[in-house]
């Protein structure tokens, strides 16, 4: 029987999180590790110098105390599930993961640790802000996770980052494309004249461009992105060179 490696960037709340369970079990041995709260933004930060405290809820379900999704990934693999998991699948996020989003993503970012190590893995979000209702993108995950772990081998190393909407009318494999946010700094000090800030915004634009994710999405289609680990500008080394 394959073997699952579940974790996300929601918590133990996480709405998304007990219908993928549900689903992943029916073709697989699941298991789940977790932070504890809320961790969005966190994209692939990792904890450095500080025990995290491990608990066990469930049977083969656990939380990380203060641990980063990417913590909870690379906690399982390197542990109790080293060498025994065949995929990682990180979510189902709350809401869209697309463009550049991924970068900042701790639902990517947990993916991503488990593409590093030498697994297959997948990041699922919900398409739609907000999302209240999880079964349909579950269902999608698990008929995705299926066809995916008969293939494994030929996505080693590789995240795939998967949007899921409504209603959706199939699937793409397409690259990133962009969004645009009005962001901005709040600041206020405290009684001791100290500054504080949160960092505030909102969506104000999206450049599509035509077949991107963020197209796709648009239109009604589940998106895929493969995102490989290897970040290098081959093409610039040589113009760089160049200048020497």
């Amino acid at each position: 029987m394959y073997k699952i490696l579940i974790s996300n960037d929601d918590g133990i709340k996480g709405p998304g999180l007990r219908p993928l369970i549900k689903k992943l079990s029916e073709i697989a041995k699941v298991y789940v590790i977790v932070p504890v709260r809320q961790m969005s933004g966190t994209g692939h930060g990792i904890s450095l110098d500080k025990y995290k405290k491990v608990e066990r809820v469930a049977k083969d379900f656990y939380i990380i105390r203060g641990g980063t999704p990417a913590d909870c990934v690379k906690y399982g693999l390197y542990s109790f599930l080293k060498n025994k998991i065949d995929l990682v699948v990180s979510g189902i996020n709350t809401c869209p993961n697309l463009g550049q989003d991924v970068i900042y993503s701790g639902t990517v970012g947990a993916a991503r640790e488990g593409a590093m190590l030498g697994i297959s893995s997948i990041a699922v979000s919900a398409a739609e802000m907000n999302a209240t209702e999880y079964a349909h993108s579950a269902a999608a995950t698990r008929n995705i996770v299926e066809k995916l772990l008969k293939r494994k081998k030929r996505f080693k190393n590789i995240c795939l980052n998967i949007n899921i909407p409504k209603d959706y009318k199939g699937i793409k494999v397409v690259p990133l494309g962009t969004r645009a946010y009005n962001e901005n700094i709040d600041t206020i000090t405290d009684k001791n004249g100290n500054y504080l800030y949160k960092l505030s915004g909102r969506y104000i634009f999206e450049k599509k461009g035509s077949g991107t994710d963020v197209d796709m999405v648009d239109k009604g289609y589940i998106s895929i992105t493969p995102l490989q680990l290897d970040q290098t500008n081959y093409e610039l080394i040589e113009k760089i060179e160049e200048y020497n």
